[in-house]
């Protein structure tokens, strides 16, 4: 499924042609879903990143649940993709239903910016997770759009 969203009087003809390419990971365990929480910009989201050069989503989604939560996994499903559109950016991000192995967790392979954000793991029951990403009065300038993006995502998924 794609799912695709346009900022505020934006059309086709005016979708940026500077194009970010991520992977994103929901991770169910327990009736729970695992959440990021980056304490410095005070933003909750679900373990991705940017897919590398040369990369596929399926790979990056992997390498990134690893660098971010230290844990290996497994895709279970490709689920949505959501295509966000603004004047200046456009957004392609790629989920996946992954299977994390919580037995062993290796360390995390942060990036500057992650670190800066101060990034932290959390579990929470799958409706609790909903209402905080529908409801969470983030200050950060892009918070509401990354969190209401990570709702579609896990709503569309499950």
């Amino acid at each position: 499924m794609i799912i695709e969203i346009f900022a505020d009087n934006l059309s086709k003809k005016d979708i940026s042609k500077n194009l970010h390419r991520s992977a994103r990971a929901i991770v169910l365990h327990e009736h729970k879903v695992l959440l990021l929480h980056a304490k410095a910009i005070d933003v909750f989201m679900v373990p991705g990143g940017g897919i590398e050069l040369g990369e596929t989503p399926e790979i990056a989604v992997i390498r990134e649940l690893k660098e971010e939560t230290g844990y290996d996994g497994k895709i279970i499903k490709k689920t949505v993709v959501i295509k966000e559109y603004f004047p200046e950016d456009s957004w392609e991000t790629h989920y996946f239903i992954v299977e994390a192995n919580l037995n062993y967790q290796f360390s995390l392979n942060l990036t500057d910016e992650e670190i800066k954000q101060n990034i932290e793991q959390k579990w929470f029951p799958i409706e609790e997770a909903l209402t905080l990403l529908d409801s969470y009065d983030s200050p950060f300038v892009h918070g509401s759009n990354i969190m209401q993006r990570e709702f579609i995502a896990i709503i569309n998924s499950l």
